[in-house]
C-alpha cells in the first residue's frame, strides 16, 4: 500500500456516504477519503467546509481507484 502525508484543500465536504474530496498541494491531484482511522479523524474531516486547508495522513484503501483512508488530520 502506498501512503501520502501532506497539505490538502477540501474540494467537496463530507457527504451523506462519508466521502470527503481533497486536492493535494502542490500537485493538484484529487483524492477521495472513504474511510477514517478512528472517530476523531472522521469528526475532524467531516466538520470542514469547502476551501479549508488541512494536513492529512492518508493510506490507499484497496487496490483500485482513488479511494483513501485518513489516518490522521
Amino acid at each position: 500500500m502506498s501512503d501520502r502525508t501532506g497539505t490538502y484543500t477540501v474540494v467537496e465536504p463530507c457527504n451523506d456516504h462519508g466521502t470527503t474530496t481533497l486536492r493535494e498541494h502542490p500537485r493538484n491531484s484529487t483524492v477521495h477519503v472513504v474511510e477514517y482511522g478512528d472517530s476523531e479523524v472522521e469528526s475532524a474531516l467531516s466538520d470542514l467546509d469547502a476551501g479549508t486547508v488541512v494536513r492529512v495522513e492518508l493510506e490507499r484503501e484497496g487496490r483500485r481507484g482513488n479511494a483513501w483512508r485518513a489516518e490522521a488530520a
